[in-house]
């Protein structure tokens, strides 16, 4: 919308500190900023009334119904995009169908990711006729972006890599990092030279993780540090907003979190993006369809908590099948590079109720 619609001034809202951090970072003054209201129809009104939005859009599984009837009453077209609603979320809205009922109906279109997300949403009240399907809006990358990112790391990190095995564990929570920690100590007992970059889903829990006890006897690396990086490192905390794409670049094997404990992981496309082989937990479901058909294609390999360290060694062990690795990694590019089209779908949905 920047580039097509320069007419247009966007406020962006955020609920937390770090998505505050992310917009600032990725756009600096392009854009408005604010926190959101809370959802009560005073706090709603006030907002309405100091920004005087022309459309609202609303993002995945973000369903605010005051701020949907304000707009409604307001006659201000309002937008669901890349909209999902697992089955357990669906269970959830529909004990309460008097309220989110008339709010989805309000919606002026809704664009589903699946098949299966708009069945529930038309299920719970959205309109069938204003509901498309276009695709999962993570399935868009900017690759000139992230390589010119890639470069820049290069610069500061490219030595202390080079001929070391490199483990990324991405998007990971508190009871996970343990399980990492010791596959990663397996691994270097066998081979020293490899390194772990370890990404916390919160970047603030730095401090605890570099407490663990595993963690005693690694030298460790803050991203934030700013210093180069050393062939004596043996882990990379990637303590940093925005990073993760560009770093993922260096690994040879992809770990993504929230998926040995229940959240539900995360998104794997960024290490499909690098055509690396990724390997989750059992507990998927903010992604099932997405993990179902990487497994399915043999990009991904799904583990129990006692099984990681063995599949990381099978796959970048010194005994590891390196020809499978390898296979691992292009079949999970080859299922991105099939996934075309979503963000000219998304914007066709949005376009058509921009004034």
């Amino acid at each position: 919308m920047l580039g097509d619609r320069d007419d247009l001034s966007l406020l962006i809202t955020s609920t937390t500190p770090t998505g505050a951090a992310q917009v600032r970072q990725r756009f600096g003054e392009r854009v408005l900023r604010d926190w959101i209201p809370f959802d009560t129809p005073g706090a709603v009104r006030r907002f309405f009334t100091h920004w005087q939005p022309l459309v609202g859009v609303f993002v995945e599984t973000e369903i605010w119904p005051n701020m949907v009837a304000e707009a409604n009453a307001k006659a201000i077209p309002m937008v669901l995009l890349n909209a999902r609603l697992s089955q357990r979320s669906a269970r959830g809205y529909a004990r309460v169908s008097g309220v989110i009922r008339p709010t989805l109906a309000h919606f002026s279109v809704i664009a589903a990711q699946e098949r299966a997300d708009a069945r529930r949403l038309v299920a719970l009240g959205a309109r069938p006729d204003r509901v498309v399907v276009t695709g999962n809006l993570k399935f868009a990358v900017d690759p000139l972006a992230l390589q010119a990112a890639y470069q820049a790391e290069q610069e500061r990190l490219g030595g202390a890599l080079r001929d070391r095995s490199v483990w990324l564990a991405a998007s990971t929570h508190p009871g996970e990092e343990e399980a990492v920690l010791t596959a990663f100590l397996a691994l270097r007992s066998v081979s020293p030279n490899a390194l772990l970059m370890l990404a916390p889903r919160h970047p603030e829990r730095a401090d605890s993780i570099l407490a663990l006890p595993a963690m005693q006897g690694l030298q460790a690396i803050r991203h934030s540090e700013q210093r180069d990086m050393e062939k004596s490192d043996d882990v990379l905390l990637i303590d940093t907003l925005g990073s993760l794409g560009a770093l993922t670049g260096f690994a040879d094997l992809v770990f993504v979190g929230g998926s040995l404990v229940r959240h539900g992981g995360h998104n794997p496309l960024e290490a499909a993006v690098w055509q690396l082989p990724i390997l989750t937990g059992p507990h998927t479901f903010n992604f099932a369809t997405i993990y179902r058909d990487l497994v399915r294609c043999g990009g991904a390999q799904q583990v129990e908590l006692t099984a990681l360290a063995d599949a990381v060694m099978s796959l970048i062990g010194p005994e590891s099948d390196e020809h499978l690795a390898t296979e691992m990694g292009a079949r999970a590019g080859a299922f991105l590079s099939a996934q075309s089209g979503v963000i000219a779908a998304q914007w066709a949905a949005l376009a058509a109720h921009l004034p």
